[in-house]
């Protein structure tokens, strides 16, 4: 007998063998056994939940700082009644007109009015010319006799190419010549163009001299008498200093007349 064969057999003889059941319980026996079973809902799955709408975020909003408060004005105080003074109006006179056009501004008096003026010696003596009509201050240069001049015209000298004539100061006021020093200088003058050289000793310093400072000379006992060229007088440091006119000074004649 082959394989097959005996297996067939042995399956034949199993379905052939009756199967014995026992009985079922009844059932109120069995509802009695067994506990009671609470049925829990079912679990609701992550994928079957209703989805939850996503929250957009926020948009940034950047705070502005509040405007500075104004300030607040100080409330003014009350005053009371009785502190007040009533400033009765000006009583107008009769027949009194007032001008409601501002007064005009007084003008400076000559007095206010202040020079500068350059302090020299010639000789002894100390003289003074006003700053404005000097051109400069030059050293002793040669010079050129001139013939037929005045015997204060010491010659011409040139000046940066242009003739100047100069005048010895202590010979042309009178007094002795101006000796040949190392303080020696010569004062160039110009106004309106013409120009006149004033050899002198000494040239010493610029001060200010207003005009309540100068003596006239009619009222100076110390000033020449009838000297169109002093202006006149100031006493400075103690010194008695005589004011020259320089536009005296340029209108002498240089020449004599014939």
């Amino acid at each position: 007998m082959s394989a097959a064969g005996v297996v067939d057999d042995y399956l034949g003889m199993l379905l052939a063998t009756p199967v014995e059941r026992a009985p079922a319980p009844a059932a109120s026996a069995v509802s009695a056994a067994q506990p009671a079973v609470t049925t829990a809902p079912p679990p609701v799955l992550a994928a079957q939940a209703s989805p939850v709408p996503a929250v957009p975020p926020a948009p940034s909003v950047v705070a502005e700082a509040p405007p500075a408060p104004a300030p607040r004005r100080a409330a003014p105080s009350a005053v009371p009644p009785a502190a007040r003074i009533a400033i009765a109006p000006l009583a107008r006179v009769p027949g009194e007109v007032r001008d409601a056009t501002p007064a005009a501004p007084q003008p400076r008096r000559s007095a206010d009015r202040l020079a500068r003026w350059l302090r020299l010696r010639c000789g002894a003596q100390a003289y003074a010319i006003e700053l404005l009509k000097i051109r400069e201050v030059v050293l002793p240069s040669p010079l050129l006799a001139l013939r037929g001049a005045a015997p204060c015209l010491g010659g011409v000298m040139n000046l940066r190419g242009q003739v100047v004539p100069v005048v010895d100061l202590g010979l042309q006021l009178g007094a002795a010549a101006v000796e040949e020093t190392a303080l020696t200088r010569i004062i160039v003058l110009d106004d309106g163009g013409d120009v006149l050289g004033l050899r002198v000793s000494a040239v010493e310093d610029v001060v200010l001299i207003g005009d309540a400072q100068i003596e006239g000379t009619h009222t100076s006992r110390l000033a020449p008498v009838g000297d169109h060229r002093i202006r006149g007088i100031a006493r400075l440091g103690g010194m008695v200093t005589l004011l020259l006119d320089s536009a005296k000074l340029m209108a002498i004649p240089l020449f004599p007349p014939r």
